[in-house]
């Protein structure tokens, strides 16, 4: 039994053999026929299944597969940017020999993540139809060469269009000016929002000019060789009626509108930033709020302007040139009333009331090439209450604080040396007026009205008195006159015997008849020399001398 199953074998094998040999034995395993795309190759397993080698096989399909191997090397497209594609197998996502109408694609169009793609959908792409973007007539009709038309299918998504232009062109405002970049510009979630990059052309856009309608530069949609100079579109604007030249960015800036005080916006056109502190001439305080047209009313690079203040400033001068025309030397440019001269650096430093005193009061005429005097009297002649007898040297008894202020002066230095109560007595107690050198010296002069003795001991009341005080008195009438006092004479009162006025030296006769004639009651019988029989001690004391 067992040789009999042996024999049918050889037999059937005898007879297969040659089919085998002509149908190849893979077909015979074949587990079923391939899609239509590989059909041609169904008679040739070689081109896609390496015999005993499953590794190979991935080879094999993108060695056929040119451009799904190019775009897993660059990273790019569907295959290239799914990481999944690096971990697996084609066969795991593309199975074959299902049949002819077998779709290996197994593309799901709700559930595609656009992001494993070279264009991802962003903005309103995200609200877009698949078929709008991916229109097979679209892509027949511009993309695919006639042979390639044959073989087109609808799932061969990669070769949709990637530029706005090809889906855009028929609502492009441009009119192809701008070229076909269209992403420059826009931006996917409308069309409306502009994202193009003005800085990175020649002319950056900033301040005011960002809030500028394109077709305000752009008319026409005329994108090139636009001018790129301030006066080529703000000539209307030119305040200076082109006296400033055509460099509008030497002073303008493109600085947006600002608000005043008053909360009212400002044209940009007053935002300057040209920085006058580098030229010969530095603005400062006042100067900062000069408009530009009062110092540069002619063309700007024409006139050559001085720098002195005279030159704009000369109808102001209240000094009518007598200072000359460096006004700087005095006054500061935070106004005319804040004159800044320093004195202190002159021959005559000004102090106390001198500060206060106006220039003109003593700069009455030119200062240049004139030199003032530095003496008081020069300028005090007039208020010289002295009437000169005093001198010029005012100096020397006046200070800067006053005429009346602190005075100092050497009385003691003059013929009447002030003592005593004197020293402490106001001088116009004793200068009436102020011609000082007319007062004369005597007591008397000023302590007429004080003299007691009515004149009877003559004007000489330093004599008797001292300056310490009328009651501080002394007068020995033994030494410094020719009569001795003695006995009852010593008891008497001056005026007992000084009985007349006199307004020279007291002559008074020295016998005893002088003053005592009516007391004589000899009548004369004995003679005047009352002395030979009476003493001073009294009449009725006497004796006859020898």
């Amino acid at each position: 039994m067992n040789k009999l199953i042996t024999s049918l074998i050889i037999a059937a094998l005898t007879l297969l053999l040659p089919a085998l040999a002509a149908a190849g034995i893979t077909q015979l395993v074949m587990p079923g026929p391939l899609i239509e795309g590989h059909a041609k190759f169904e008679s040739d397993c070689s081109r896609c299944h390496k015999l005993f080698s499953k590794e190979l096989q991935r080879v094999l399909c993108l060695n056929c597969h040119k451009r799904i191997a190019a775009d897993i090397e660059a990273k790019q497209g569907f295959h290239g940017k799914n990481q999944t594609v690096d971990r697996s197998e084609c066969r795991d996502c593309h199975t074959d020999h299902e049949g002819r109408k077998t779709d290996i694609v197994l593309l799901d169009v709700e559930t595609f993540d656009h992001r494993n793609t070279d264009f991802e959908l962003k903005g309103a792409h995200l609200r877009v139809e698949c078929r709008d973007c991916h229109n097979p007539e679209l892509i027949k009709a511009e993309l695919l060469s006639k042979p390639e038309l044959e073989k087109w299918q609808l799932r061969k998504h990669r070769n949709a269009p990637d530029q706005c232009i090809d889906c855009h062109k028929n609502i492009e405002p441009h009119q192809g000016r701008l070229g076909e970049k269209c992403q420059d510009c826009h931006q996917p979630e409308q069309w409306s929002k502009n994202s193009f990059k003005h800085e990175k052309t020649n002319f950056k856009l900033e301040g005011a000019h960002q809030q500028v309608a394109c077709r305000l530069c752009h008319p026409n949609q005329n994108w090139k060789k636009i001018p790129s100079d301030c006066y080529s579109c703000h000539r209307l604007n030119d305040g200076h009626a082109g006296r400033y030249g055509k460099k509008c960015q030497t002073c303008h800036t493109p600085t947006g509108a600002k608000q005043n005080t008053r909360g009212e916006k400002q044209s940009p056109w007053k935002t300057l930033h040209f920085d006058h502190n580098k030229t010969k001439f530095p603005l400062r305080n006042k100067h900062l709020k000069v408009q530009c047209d009062r110092c540069h009313p002619g063309p700007l690079y024409n006139q050559k302007l001085k720098f002195g203040c005279a030159s704009c400033h000369q109808t102001e001068d209240l000094h009518r040139g007598r200072y000359g025309n460096k006004c700087e030397s005095c006054h500061q440019t935070t106004g005319w009333k804040q004159a800044k001269f320093d004195h202190e650096k002159t021959k005559f430093p000004l102090r106390d009331k001198h500060l206060k005193v106006a220039c003109n009061k003593c700069h009455t005429g030119p200062t240049e090439g004139k030199k003032l005097p530095l003496d008081c009297y020069s300028c005090h002649q007039l208020d010289d209450a002295h009437r000169g007898q005093q001198g010029k040297n005012c100096n020397h008894c006046h200070n800067q604080r006053g005429w009346r202020v602190d005075i100092k002066f050497e009385h003691d230095l003059t013929r009447f040396p002030l003592i005593g109560l004197h020293a402490v007595a106001p001088c116009e107690s004793c200068h009436i007026e102020t011609t000082f050198k007319n007062v004369p010296r005597k007591c008397v002069a000023c302590h007429k009205r004080d003299d007691e003795h009515k004149q009877q001991l003559g004007d000489n009341c330093a004599a008797c008195h001292n300056p310490n005080g009328w009651d501080l008195w002394q007068f020995d009438h033994n030494t410094r006159t020719k009569f001795r006092l003695a006995g009852a004479h010593e008891t008497l009162e001056c005026l007992a015997c000084h009985t007349e006025k006199i307004t020279d030296k007291i002559r008074m006769g020295s016998t005893c008849a002088s003053c005592h004639r009516k007391d004589d009651i000899h009548r004369g019988e004995f003679g005047r020399n009352c002395e030979r029989c009476h003493q001073p001690n009294g009449f009725d004391k006497f004796r006859i001398n020898k």
